[in-house]
């Protein structure tokens, strides 16, 4: 057996398709790519293909991953362009490397995901003004949302400190109202956090006047550590 990691895209009319349908559809791709497809063991055997992370419907990305574990070898040249001929359009496989049959799931390796936040402001606040407002959001010890969770049809109100989720948010570009923020945040199992909570944070905490509507989120990759480096799932195994 051997096994595949891809990093894959995710645009256009894609970004509304859940995770479960993008699974689905990765599986036929792979099925009339004719790639022969380890299955697992047990009364309802299924093939091994894993996800790093969810991707928020409505969200695009540049850095998606799958791993997939395959019974015979293949160039990964003719993989990758057996897929994209079989993948829908808005879906398309970037790279492809073999690892290591033992490496770590992509779930339990990625800590961190890198985005681009588009989004416009009610009123042309001043580029430095904003960069202050992030300077001071970002020195704060606690940031406090509260949740609601639900457990057997009740609810209660959970208060979560996410500044140690936030790794880092920068403002990079600026044209009249028409602002683009880049930031990195904790994704996967030890923290999960969600751009758009970020900049609901911003809006209620700095006062910076985004237009909540207008907000449009892309993810560019994610991260694991190595080294004590941030470094992207296909270079983990290096």
């Amino acid at each position: 057996m051997y096994k595949v990691r891809m990093r894959f895209s995710k645009k256009d009319f894609m970004i509304f398709i859940s995770h479960l349908d993008l699974a689905r559809v990765m599986e036929r791709a792979l099925r009339r790519a004719e790639v022969v497809l380890s299955f697992s063991q047990g009364f309802n055997p299924h093939p091994k293909i894993s996800f790093a992370t969810a991707l928020a419907l409505g969200v695009s990305s540049d850095g998606e991953y799958v791993d997939v574990e395959i019974e015979e070898k293949i160039d990964l040249k003719k993989l990758k362009e057996k897929m994209n001929k079989e993948l829908p359009e808005g879906i398309e496989i970037l790279q492809c490397e073999y690892i290591d049959m033992k490496s770590k799931a992509l779930m339990a390796i990625v800590e961190y995901s890198t985005y681009m936040v588009r989004c416009s402001l009610k009123n042309d606040e001043g580029q430095e003004k904003l960069k202050e407002m992030i300077c001071d959001f970002m020195e704060k010890n606690e940031i406090v949302v509260c949740k609601t969770i639900k457990k057997r049809k009740q609810e209660r109100k959970k208060e979560i400190n996410i500044r140690s989720f936030i790794e880092n948010i920068e403002l990079i570009h600026k044209e009249n109202t028409d602002c683009i923020f880049k930031m990195t945040l904790a994704t996967g199992s030890k923290g999960n956090l969600k751009p758009e909570v970020v900049m609901e944070m911003l809006k209620d905490i700095e006062n910076m006047p985004i237009l909540a509507e207008t907000i449009r989120i892309h993810r560019l990759d994610l991260y694991g550590m190595k080294d004590e480096k941030m470094v992207v799932p296909l270079e983990m195994e290096i």
